[in-house]
């Protein structure tokens, strides 16, 4: 121990001897750590863990390839709501279908208002993915009957215990999304975030909504 303790008092007056080397060695240690850290938590989350659903290794993401013309979102690869109807209703080879839209929103609730993820998602979304609620209920096919007719909205589990602070009355509660009023039916299960690796979703409303909380789009 002497000989190790007399070897770290040397390596640390060498070190004060060069101040420049010393930080230049302290930050690339830094940068090294860093990205690997960045690096094994990517893997972590698409390669080692699951998404939090039952059997997520049979989810399949269906995207369009070829020539397409009129207004998209994203790369240009993503189905339309109605062409996401049509495979739903002449499905014979999935064991159900769901649609997802991302947007993000401004909640206004409590006194205070705030950019939030969002998410539209059908009727489909959680039965099809298996997920269910900590509180209240999810959306169901349900809410989608008629076209801006479904005001109602679910948070995730670690919104609500954040920015709620876990309010055991929140089913009920009355919120403001985009300015329009909407209605929380719950809270969706314990670490469910959405599919959408790096989109942590904090609010799912009703597909239903669109037009509403994308005016002019």
């Amino acid at each position: 121990m002497r000989r190790v303790i007399a070897d770290v008092r040397f390596a640390l007056r060498t070190l004060r001897r060069a101040p420049l080397f010393t930080t230049l060695a302290v930050l690339s240690i830094a940068l090294g750590i860093g990205a690997n850290t960045a690096i094994f938590t990517l893997v972590d989350q698409v390669v080692l863990r699951p998404l939090p659903i039952p059997a997520p290794d049979q989810l399949v993401q269906l995207r369009i390839d070829g020539t397409f013309s009129g207004n998209t979102w994203g790369d240009g690869s993503e189905l339309s709501y109605p062409m996401y109807q049509d495979i739903r209703d002449r499905n014979t080879a999935f064991s159900g279908v769901c649609a997802r839209f991302e947007w993000p929103m401004h909640l206004s609730g409590g006194g205070a208002t705030e950019r939030v993820n969002g998410e539209l998602v059908s009727g489909t979304y959680f039965p099809v993915l298996g997920v269910g609620s900590a509180r209240g209920r999810v959306i169901t096919p349900a809410d989608d009957r008629v076209i801006g007719g479904h005001p109602v909205a679910v948070l995730s589990f670690d919104y609500w215990t954040g920015r709620f602070n876990s309010d055991p009355r929140i089913v009920g509660r009355k919120i403001l999304l985009n300015g329009q009023p909407f209605t929380i039916i719950g809270v969706s299960r314990r670490g469910f975030h959405g599919i959408d690796i790096g989109y942590a979703t904090q609010v799912f409303v009703s597909m239903m909504m669109k037009p509403q909380m994308t005016p002019g789009w």
